[in-house]
């Protein structure tokens, strides 16, 4: 099993899977994860998404053009055999090394703290998201999150975040 953040602090971080009273909406108020198997085969192709399309944020990032903002990258950091993706916000790039800090709380590994300064390579980078007139762009990996959530309340966060997932079988 692996954790992943499912977005940002700077906008919402939804918790884990362990409380199922918990709606959608409550668990994005909170700084907490889910966990995710390893094999997990949809998250596996949110991270190859990201991949492939991670020009397109770099592109973006590079220009910074008016309207965007909110440039954000999800890397995994290890502490043993732990593994837990966090956001990272506040980048700065120098060729395929990227520097930032970390966005959301550790609740597995110790190897980093909320807010820590890190530098890592482009080949790190397992999913990008940034804000472009409003509109959340990437994020790949929540959508494949919110897919595994109630509709109307997955939904419901999609447009408070005006985030597009493309549906699965669809």
């Amino acid at each position: 099993m692996y954790r992943v953040a499912m977005i940002a602090a700077s906008l919402l971080v939804l918790g884990t899977l362990s409380a199922p009273a918990e709606t959608v909406l409550q668990k994005a108020n909170r700084d907490g994860v889910f966990n995710i198997a390893r094999s997990d085969k949809e998250m596996d192709a949110a991270f190859a998404k990201a991949q492939q399309t991670l020009g397109q944020f770099l592109d973006a990032f590079e220009a910074q053009a008016p309207g965007t903002g909110s440039f954000l990258v999800k890397i995994p950091i290890s502490d043993g055999d732990k593994r837990e993706y966090f956001w990272v916000n506040e980048l700065t790039r120098t060729g395929n090394q990227f520097s930032g800090r970390i966005n959301n709380r550790p609740e597995v590994v110790q190897t980093v703290q909320y807010g820590q300064f890190v530098t890592f390579p482009r080949s790190r980078i397992r999913d990008w998201m940034y804000v472009d007139h409003g509109k959340t762009l990437g994020n790949f990996t929540t959508c494949v999150l919110l897919s595994r959530e109630d509709p109307a309340q997955a939904q419901e966060l999609m447009d408070q975040m005006k985030l597009a997932c493309e549906r699965h079988g669809s």
